[in-house]
């Protein structure tokens, strides 16, 4: 069996069984930029999970059958027992990647990454230093977080280059896949700019207009599924989301989500065990239990298996998890003009 067959089947398989096959952790919310659309509300909230009971919850983790680990923040670096943490998810054999800003990657720090055989993905809105610190609201951010890839890049680290797209920088993005391409990283562009995790939908007024992304789209850069490619739809019996079905987020708080951005805690790390949260919450088992039957009028809508809708979205832009997401909408309004241009013209 190649990995290409073997991966989708371990994914649908974990949603079945509701496996956390995918857990992102935050290290912490303290971060040294103060990006425009990010999805934290609060920089300065406490890291109240210590050292050993994140210990303990990785043990708990990799009983459970969690294969992929994220360690996030903010900005995870800035944790200082940021290597205990990732050494000792290494040695239990979690499949590790690191999100950062590369900023604060120094010699010593490249090193012990390397040690660790991790992902690393940095985002890199532009290489304009004008519009990349617009974004991070921090003068010399761009010249640091390049000084950052590319130590990472010389101890030969895999390091994915991420670009969300936003009103800010829907030109020059090609010049930040050549840069990829020469320094041997890889890059990837999403236009999907989210609310703030508390709700606050203030980070949604940075999304770019369809129109503007059409260059992106056109591309290759970015895949664009249409209707015929995908086949029939994967989702309609089965769960939509990996949210709460196989994937799980857990702040530097303690607070269990179902994902990153979508509303409501299950639990808190600090009073009770990761399975007793996953297993026992009952919003986490509301979140999973939802299928396409359950959303109207999404469930008659024939861009459903393109639109990329999140239950989050929906929740958060319209009050309802169940209802519709305009960002999805407008995402498969992309799609299909994209799908009409591939069309042949006959005479």
């Amino acid at each position: 069996m190649t990995e290409l067959t073997y991966l989708p089947k371990l994914i649908v398989e974990a949603g079945k069984r509701t496996i956390p096959l995918e857990v992102a952790l935050e290290l912490t919310h303290h971060c040294n930029f103060r990006c425009q659309h990010c999805y934290i509300p609060d920089f300065s909230a406490p890291d109240l999970l210590s050292t050993e009971r994140i210990f303990a919850l990785l043990d708990e983790l990799a009983e459970m059958g969690t294969l992929y680990l994220t360690l996030t923040g903010g900005e995870m670096l800035l944790r200082r027992d940021w290597y205990e943490i990732a050494s000792r998810a290494r040695s239990l054999g979690f499949s590790l990647r690191l999100f950062t800003n590369g900023s604060t990657v120094n010699q010593e720090k490249a090193d012990l990454i390397k040690t660790l055989y991790a992902t690393v993905e940095v985002s890199l809105y532009s290489m304009d230093a004008e519009i990349f610190e617009r974004i991070t609201q921090k003068k010399g951010s761009l010249e640091k977080t390049l000084r950052g890839i590319e130590l990472l890049r010389d101890r030969e680290i895999e390091v994915l280059l991420k670009i969300p797209m936003m009103v800010y920088n829907t030109t020059g993005f090609e010049k930040v896949f050549e840069y990829a391409a020469r320094i041997g990283a890889t890059a990837r562009a999403d236009a999907r700019i989210v609310a703030k995790k508390n709700g606050d939908l203030v980070t949604l007024k940075l999304r770019a207009e369809p129109d503007a992304l059409m260059p992106l789209y056109r591309s290759g850069y970015t895949p664009c599924s249409i209707p015929e490619e995908l086949g029939s739809d994967p989702r309609a019996g089965g769960p939509l989301c990996a949210a709460a079905n196989r994937y799980a987020n857990i702040e530097s708080s303690g607070e269990v989500r179902a994902c990153n951005i979508l509303p409501g805690a299950a639990g808190n790390l600090r009073e009770q065990t990761f399975r007793e949260i996953w297993e026992g919450s009952p919003w986490l088992k509301k979140v999973r239990s939802i299928r396409r039957h359950d959303l109207d009028p999404c469930n008659t809508c024939s861009k459903f298996s393109y639109c990329g809708r999140c239950h989050a979205m929906a929740m958060v832009e319209g009050g309802n998890i169940l209802g519709l997401s305009p960002s999805a909408c407008a995402h498969a309004e992309i799609v299909e003009r994209i799908h009409a241009e591939k069309q042949p013209v006959y005479a």
